[in-house]
C-alpha cells in the first residue's frame, strides 16, 4: 500500500467533486476512488488550495481489462500507438482493438524495452506505416516526437501540468534530460521563466528546438546537446533541478544539488518499491534536503512505481 492524499468530500457533493477534479487534471487515475457512509475519497496528483484533503493507505487499481478481455497496455502518441504488454497472445488482442476504436492511429509498434544513456526504445512495427514521427498534443501544447530517436512518455502529461503550475515568475529552471522538452516547454507556456536545458540526444535536442519555436511560450528556454552533469558543472545556480531519467540511475547526486540556491527546488523521479523508494528519500534528505511532496505518477510493474518526489534545498 502507498499513502496517498485524498480529497475528503460528503456523499452529496462527491458527483460534483469528481467531475471538478477530472477536468482540472487533480485525479490520481493510478488509484481507486472509494467512499464509507458520510464521504467520498477521491485520489489526488497533488494538494488543493481548497478542501479538505487527508492521506490513505491504498492499493493502486487493479490492471484495467477492457471490454475485448485483454489488459490496458499501451500510449498513445498523436497517429503512433505503442504497445508495452509483453505477453505474446495478449498483443495481437490488443493491436486488433486499437484498429477498431482508433481509427486516427496509423502506426501501431510493441515495445521490447529500453536501452542505453539515450532511453531509446527497441520498437516491432506491429501494424501500418513505419513512421515515428507524429504531432502531440498536451495542456495546450504541440509537439514534435520521434518515439524510435528519442524517449517520450505520455504518462507524465499530469505531472508536467503539476510541476508547470507550482513555476513562480522568475524562477531560474535546469532541466536535466530534457528530451524533446516536455517539462520546459510546460512550464514556459504558463510561466516568464529562463530555462536552460541539456540532452545527450542530438535527434532529441533539435526536435526540443523546434517545439520551442512552434509554440507560443511566456518563459525562454535554451536548448543544449551534452552530458547534463557537465553542463551543471560549468554552470551557476538555479532556482529548480529537474531530473526526469529514472530508467538510468543518477550520478554525482550531492554535485548536482550544490547547484541549487537555498530553498531551491529539486524535481526528481524514480521508479522504485515502496522499500525501495524509501531508502532513495532518505538518502536525499541526508544532503540537506527537505522533502516537500511525494506522489505516485502511475504503476509501473506488479511491485514498482513511478515516484515523483519534490525537495527544498535547506543550507544550514
Amino acid at each position: 500500500m502507498v499513502l496517498i492524499k485524498h480529497a475528503r468530500v460528503a456523499k452529496k457533493d462527491g458527483e460534483r467533486a469528481i467531475l471538478s477534479l477530472k477536468g482540472r487534471g487533480l485525479i490520481n487515475q493510478e488509484f481507486p476512488i472509494s467512499s464509507d457512509d458520510n464521504f467520498v475519497y477521491i485520489p489526488l496528483t497533488g494538494d488543493l488550495e481548497n478542501g479538505e484533503v487527508v492521506e490513505i493507505d491504498t492499493d493502486p487499481r487493479p490492471t484495467r481489462v477492457m471490454a475485448t478481455g485483454h489488459a490496458g497496455g499501451f500510449d498513445l502518441i498523436g497517429s503512433i500507438a505503442i504497445i508495452h504488454e509483453r505477453s505474446g497472445g495478449r498483443v495481437q488482442s490488443i493491436r486488433d482493438f486499437i484498429i477498431k476504436v482508433k481509427p486516427n492511429i496509423k502506426t501501431i509498434y510493441l515495445d521490447r524495452g529500453i536501452d542505453g544513456e539515450m532511453r531509446l526504445r527497441n520498437l516491432e512495427l506491429l501494424y501500418g506505416d513505419d513512421n515515428p514521427a507524429t504531432l502531440y498534443k498536451e495542456n495546450g501544447l504541440t509537439m514534435k516526437v520521434d518515439v524510435r530517436s528519442t524517449y517520450f512518455s505520455p504518462r507524465l502529461s499530469t505531472e508536467r501540468y503539476i510541476v508547470a503550475k507550482s513555476i513562480r515568475g522568475g524562477e531560474k529552471v535546469f532541466d536535466m534530460f530534457s528530451g524533446i522538452g516536455p517539462f520546459s516547454l510546460n512550464m514556459a507556456r504558463l510561466t516568464q521563466c529562463e530555462i536552460e536545458a541539456c540532452d545527450i540526444n542530438p535527434r532529441a535536442v533539435e526536435l526540443f528546438r523546434e517545439n520551442i519555436s512552434m509554440n507560443k511560450l511566456k518563459g525562454n528556454i535554451s536548448a543544449s546537446c551534452g552530458d547534463s552533469y557537465q553542463y551543471l558543472e560549468d554552470s551557476g545556480d538555479f532556482d529548480r533541478i529537474i531530473m526526469n531519467n529514472p530508467v538510468n540511475q543518477y550520478r554525482n547526486l550531492e554535485e548536482v544539488l550544490k547547484h541549487l540556491i537555498n530553498h531551491g527546488k529539486l524535481n526528481i523521479y524514480y521508479i522504485e518499491t515502496i522499500e525501495g523508494i524509501e531508502r532513495q528519500m532518505e538518502f536525499i534528505e541526508e544532503m540537506n534536503m527537505k522533502l516537500l511532496s511525494k506522489r505516485v505518477v502511475h504503476g509501473y510493474s506488479r511491485n514498482k512505481f513511478m515516484f515523483s518526489l519534490e525537495y527544498e534545498r535547506q543550507i544550514r
